[in-house]
């Protein structure tokens, strides 16, 4: 079985929605509640686990209320956060979801289920773009786009060695941006990469709200 946790913590600053984003509501859901029913209707997750922050708490326990989900806090950074999550799990394998990543995609869910038996595990979006490296806004040299990649989560682990990862980035007070690259630096393992949906992107922006609007 598996667990999953869902990041709902944040503030979303950058789309001046006077709230936080994953409170948008797109065809009558809340961005939230894609990523809850997903996983809810997944018979291999036997743990949803939302981290949420103070302010918010209570608008999270009234929306969730008939879903069978565990609601925890959160803490001031998003490490913080998953950390918090960490501890309520009980399942021998944990994906690590932004809850602002609505559109789940479920031939990647299943391939990032098959995959966790083995290694860690990130889904990830392929760069169609030129990659260039610049200097005083002037282009200085091209990068090889096929050695880059755009992370996307959910992210898969084995419950105990990222727990004891987390663990040991507190102890040595380093702080990462995401989950698998605290994983690979404190632990010395290697991640595997997926290919992940375009779609599930991360909302951010204007223009994510708009394509979110069409898709979901």
């Amino acid at each position: 079985m598996y667990s999953v946790i869902i990041l709902a913590a944040g503030k979303g600053s950058r789309l001046n929605l006077g709230y936080n984003k994953v409170f948008y509501e797109i065809k009558g859901k809340e961005i939230l509640e894609y990523s809850v029913d997903y996983f809810l209707k997944d018979s291999a997750f036997s743990e949803i686990i939302v981290v949420t922050n103070d302010r918010d708490l209570n608008h999270v326990k009234e929306l969730l209320a008939k879903k069978d989900v565990i609601i925890t806090l959160g803490g001031i950074t998003r490490q913080e956060s998953v950390y918090n999550g960490l501890k309520k799990v009980n399942n021998k394998y944990v994906m690590i979801h932004d809850g602002a990543r609505p559109f789940i995609d479920k031939k990647d869910i299943d391939n990032l289920k098959k995959e966790v038996k083995e290694n860690a595990c990130v889904l990830a979006k392929k760069i169609k773009e030129s990659l260039a490296k610049t200097s005083f806004g002037n282009l200085k040299s091209y990068l090889n786009r096929e050695e880059y990649c755009f992370l996307q989560t959910p992210q898969a682990f084995d419950t105990d060695k990222i727990f004891k990862a987390y663990e040991l980035a507190k102890t040595h007070e380093n702080t990462y941006t995401d989950d698998a690259s605290l994983y690979m630096e404190e632990l010395s393992e290697t991640v595997k990469v997926i290919e992940g949906n375009e779609l599930n992107i991360k909302l951010t922006t204007e223009l994510d709200l708009r394509i979110l609007e069409v898709v979901l």
